[in-house]
């Protein structure tokens, strides 16, 4: 989606399936966030427990994919990107755990950092300065 500020309106630029070519399933998705400097859009693909990452192409603002990588539990539910911008926690509601990804600056993309805490039933997360 494309915001005009000015004139208060919402555009449609692209559409793009969460889920894999190959997945057959009910298709779920929770949480999508934009990096704060505009160049990333993370999702949450809930159906297949993975976490989506996408480059912003900065003139025409199209996606394209650059990973696909395990949420390090089973149904993702909400993500909340620390406000440095290099750590994102991940509640992963079914396995009852907060995983902690490493966010690449430069390039986008997330690394499981193998941290986690146990929670019953995430699903909600955000960082409180």
């Amino acid at each position: 989606m494309r915001w005009d500020q000015a004139q208060g309106r919402l555009s449609l630029v692209q559409t793009l399936p969460v889920t894999s070519n190959a997945f057959t399933g009910v298709k779920s998705g929770a949480e999508i966030a934009v990096s704060r400097d505009g160049r990333f859009v993370y999702v949450e693909n809930s159906a297949e427990n993975e976490l989506v990452v996408y480059r912003v192409n900065g003139e025409s603002g199209m996606l394209s994919l650059i990973q696909r990588t395990s949420s390090g539990g089973e149904k993702p539910w909400g993500f909340a990107i620390h406000p440095s911008g290099k750590w994102m926690l991940v509640a992963n509601q079914h396995s009852g755990k907060v995983n902690v990804f490493a966010i690449d600056p430069a390039s986008g993309r997330l690394s499981d950092t193998g941290e986690s805490a146990n929670m019953p039933t995430p699903v909600a997360i955000d960082f409180v300065q």
